[in-house]
């Protein structure tokens, strides 16, 4: 008989038990591939792809600002510093405009393009930035839009395509009295003075074609097309006479720099100077042989180099021969596909496959660890060949060992953040899928995951023998799938996620044929059960994406169309008819609706009270109490700082307590306070400690036991805060009761465990 659980769907409460959620959050951003470069007096300003850094010229300081700062987490496609206005302002691929106060550390948003009707979402993008007499002329994907940086206020908007139509302006620069586009249908101008320039009409084609950039540099104007050659302007049009050179790949950046012109392409860099000599060529440095440019700009004798894979570099100018590296401490990239976290550690890859788990194309894009707060990036090396990296399974015995599944090559093997060996077919039992060529080796490798005994269950796709163990002996076994599937090799077997019960029972996520349950000690034929659809196990899909055993004993399964509970996990084999059950919501109109209907659950995981955390492909992350009769809150890119609702995974530290969410667009993590009590309060630390001047997160009280009482005084014994612990750690937002900060000094932290039998006290310095 099915069990339904009724609930009331709370909308939004970014508050728990009275505990607020702000100052919670740390950004685990890439600044790897650097978009854009841009200077003031005194910082260089790195726009990478959704985030921005800025380097102190002075102090050589860095400084990160990101979605935890109030930036949307969109996709940057063009910056630009107003020294005259003194701001900081990024433009987005969906029409979206940023702007950074540099006085103030505020950002605001303008949504007018983005919100605009008349204009194709695919024609909002923001090409580029160009200041003149207190106003920024943006060129667009429809055209030219005006705006006022210091009353922060659009002026007029230009089309000036064909009867006014919509074209793409790449780049606008100012020569003598005309402003000139350059455009997909041909550079165009018109006078600068003109009060009349949104009138079509008034713009005159200088040439027709397809153009990529234009400069005026000293007394000439310059233009790139996208046939990758720069031309100088003869007075009336750029023709083949006045060819100044070709570059073998497209631009990527076109900006002048006092008497120096600037030209990037993807694999070069070249500077000319006014006598449109090119005095410098780079293409590699000696720490950098491989390297790739987004842009690049001179400064004080130094040229800056903002790069696709490296962040931002510095290089004497004009002979460079060896670069610094200014990039801020992040992971390799943030297209995150999988996360695992073990207590003060955290894992990434970013190798992927898609909904019908296919990972063409290959890709070699290395792992991130995240160790003692700082990021340690292992890249891909040929010597270890692993391709498609989707999973992360570390040694509990032995936490410098680690095992990362490849959807391609097999098993990287990683020891002290070094890979050292990739398990394949030469040297385990590892299986290739067989498609007729004996000489193509496709291994796909879905979760890994230990058992209480030491051994390392291993999920093979596309292969009968999809369920193999490498024994803590070192020996292999493998048991075959179509024990229950008969038909399993002649459609969608993925095997993906895998789930172990404290009672051995192995759990299985497929692609279309549900949950499978496994029982090595039973006889074959009778070691597998599967929960399907319907009759056969009520799920909403067979497409199964998360699984999650919760400390109650229950799992909790994720699909590609909604969420079910099986009850009693380690007793599947004794239940004639295994059902899951629906989760079913009573909304505020009364009418009851089943939680998660039709949405893509990509994962679900059980912090240390035992509440859900619950990721979707496009509603963000759901954050559940324990038997999910009560939403505690419902995270998304607009009322967090997700940068996206497209959530690939999550991970929780189980010592510490902190939430890793893992998207399409970077990671970003949540201080929660449902790390597991203890058992007793021998180990209870607070952190940060101290607490320095800047910081503005919630200082972590750890180590609790259940239903703990804290209370914490000044020096002085004047009692500043006061909680009772739900789980191991406590969150104090270092204020006095909410009023106001409290102010530097020594801080006494008494605990004493529910009955009192039990006491411990510890200090935090606070630092203003």
């Amino acid at each position: 008989m099915k069990r339904s659980l009724y609930l009331l769907l709370l909308l939004c409460c970014i508050s728990v038990n009275g505990q607020s959620f702000e100052n919670s959050w740390q950004g685990h951003y890439s600044y790897n591939n650097v978009i854009d470069l841009s200077f003031s007096s005194e910082k260089i300003y790195g726009a990478s792809e959704n985030a921005f850094f800025t380097y102190d010229l002075q102090s050589n300081e860095i400084n990160k600002v990101s979605t935890i700062n109030g930036l949307s987490g969109e996709s940057i496609t063009t910056a630009y510093f107003s020294e005259a206005a003194q701001k900081y302002i990024l433009g987005y691929e969906n029409g979206l405009i940023e702007i950074y106060f540099e006085d103030t550390k505020q950002v605001q948003k303008v949504v007018d393009i983005v919100n605009k009707p008349t204009i194709p979402p695919n024609r909002k993008r923001l090409n580029h930035i160009l200041e003149y007499n207190g106003i920024l002329y943006i060129s667009t994907n429809f055209g030219i839009s005006l705006y006022d940086i210091n009353a922060l206020e659009f002026g007029d908007t230009y089309f000036i395509g064909a009867n006014g139509s919509q074209i793409e302006v790449r780049q606008i620069t100012i020569f003598g009295e005309y402003i000139y586009a350059a455009t997909d249908s041909g550079i165009f101008r018109a006078m600068i003075n003109n009060d009349n320039l949104i009138d079509f009409d008034q713009w005159e084609s200088v040439i027709n074609f397809n153009w990529a950039g234009v400069i005026a540099f000293g007394d000439d104007l310059y233009a790139v097309n996208t046939n990758r050659r720069l031309y100088k302007y003869n007075g009336n049009s750029f023709s083949l006479q006045t060819q100044v050179a070709q570059y073998p790949r497209p631009l990527e950046d076109l900006r002048v720099n006092g008497s120096y012109m600037v030209v990037v392409n993807e694999d070069k860099v070249h500077v000319y100077d006014d006598q449109l000599v090119e005095i410098l060529e780079i293409d590699a440095l000696e720490e950098y042989p491989d390297i790739e440019f987004n842009a690049a700009m001179i400064l004080n004798n130094v040229i800056y180099l903002g790069t696709k894979a490296e962040g931002m570099l510095e290089a004497a100018f004009p002979t460079p021969t060896t670069a610094t590296q200014i990039l801020p401490d992040g992971p390799l990239l943030n297209n995150t596909f999988a996360l695992k976290a073990i207590p003060n550690e955290l894992w990434v890859v970013y190798g992927d496959y898609n909904v019908g788990y296919n990972p063409y194309p290959l890709d070699n894009r290395g792992v991130s660890h995240l160790q003692e707060m700082s990021w340690v990036n292992i890249p891909y090396t040929e010597e270890f060949d692993a391709k498609s990296l989707v999973h992360v399974t570390v040694n509990p015995s032995n936490t410098s060992q680690v095992f990362v599944s490849s959807f391609f090559s097999g098993i990287l093997q990683i020891e002290d953040n070094e890979p050292v060996n990739i398990l394949n077919t030469t040297n385990s039992d590892l299986e290739s899928l067989d498609i007729g060529i004996p000489t193509y080796i496709d291994i796909r490798i879905g979760e890994t995951k230990y058992d209480n005994n030491g051994d390392l269950w291993v999920l093979t796709s596309k292969v009968d023998n999809g369920v193999k163990v490498l024994r803590s002996g070192g020996q292999w076994e493998s048991f075959p799938v179509s024990e229950i599937i008969g038909d399993f090799l002649n459609g969608e077997n993925a095997l993906s996620k895998l789930e172990i019960t404290d009672g051995g029972i192995k759990y299985i996520a497929t692609q279309s044929h549900g949950v499978l349950a496994f029982d090595e000690t039973r006889s074959q034929g009778s070691r597998f059960i599967s929960m399907i659809e319907e009759e056969e196990g009520n799920l909403p899909s067979t497409d199964v994406r998360a699984l999650a055993l919760d400390k109650t004993g229950n799992l909790w399964i994720g699909t590609s169309n909604g969420i079910r509970v099986y009850f009693g996990a380690d007793n599947i084999f004794n239940d004639n008819n295994p059902q899951t059950n629906e989760i079913i919501i009573v909304e505020e109109d009364g009418v009851p609706k089943e939680l998660l209907f039709q949405q893509q659950v990509t994962d679900i995981e059980v912090d240390g009270s035992n509440n859900k955390w619950i990721a979707t492909s496009s509603s963000g992350v759901f954050f559940m109490s324990p038997d999910a009769t009560e939403t505690l809150a419902h995270f998304t890119k607009d009322n967090s700082p997700l940068p996206s609702n497209t959530i690939t995974d999550i991970e929780i530290d189980s010592e510490s307590g902190r939430i890793y969410m893992g998207t399409t667009k970077g990671i970003v993590s949540f201080q929660g306070t449902a790390t597991g009590p203890k058992e007793s309060l021998e180990n209870v630390y607070a952190f940060p400690n101290p607490v320095r001047p800047g910081f503005s997160g919630n200082l972590s009280i750890t180590g609790l036991t259940n239903n703990a009482i804290v209370k914490i005084t000044d020096i002085e014994g004047n009692l500043v805060y006061e909680a009772t612990s739900e789980g191991g750690t406590l969150l104090w937002d270092l204020t006095a009761f909410g009023r106001h900060k409290v102010a530097s000094g020594v801080y006494l932290i008494l605990i004493a465990n529910e009955d009192g039998s039990e006491t411990k006290v510890t200090k935090v310095m606070v630092v203003r």
